[in-house]
């Protein structure tokens, strides 16, 4: 049986091969860890600082992208977004090239410039298609909304 820690392998090697393929003239420049998050409604990936650390950083992906449905393309989509944010020094020790994450699409200019345009695409297109029936197929109720503090809000895809 395939459990957590196999998926955290896959998901250090295939972010290792993003970064060669993608990134191979920045580098990695503080420990950042890949793993395997929840099974998030609307987050299908994030970055923030690895806890109990100064300086290092975390991508949590969710593990509903491990489900034998979803294409791999979807996942090395957001393994690609989630590393763009961290090579535009948000959570890591980059220089920080943006004021904020996403504003005025920094994160699918960038992916554009480096090729994946047609693959996000096709990622945003599946997952606005078939997310519901994943979630729905793992007994969460796509419309039941998170209830916090402020009233009901639904979260962003990526943070």
């Amino acid at each position: 049986m395939v459990g957590k820690k196999d998926y955290d392998n896959f998901l250090a090697k295939r972010t290792a091969e993003l970064i060669r393929e993608n990134f191979s003239h920045k580098g990695v420049t503080n420990l950042l860890v890949v793993k395997t998050g929840g099974k998030w409604k609307r987050t299908l990936g994030h970055i923030k600082p690895l806890k109990g650390s100064s300086g290092d950083s975390l991508i949590e992906i969710n593990s509903l992208l491990f489900d034998l449905d979803v294409p791999e393309f979807v996942l090395n989509y957001v393994i690609m977004h989630e590393l763009t944010h961290y090579f535009q020094g948000f959570c890591s020790n980059h220089e920080k090239r943006h004021r904020h994450p996403h504003k005025g699409g920094v994160v699918e200019k960038e992916l554009e410039r480096r090729g994946w345009k047609e693959i996000q695409e096709k990622s945003d297109k599946w997952i606005k298609n078939n997310w519901d029936k994943i979630l729905l197929k793992n007994d969460i109720d796509p419309t039941v909304k998170r209830k916090t503090r402020k009233g009901f809000k639904w979260k962003s895809f990526f943070r």
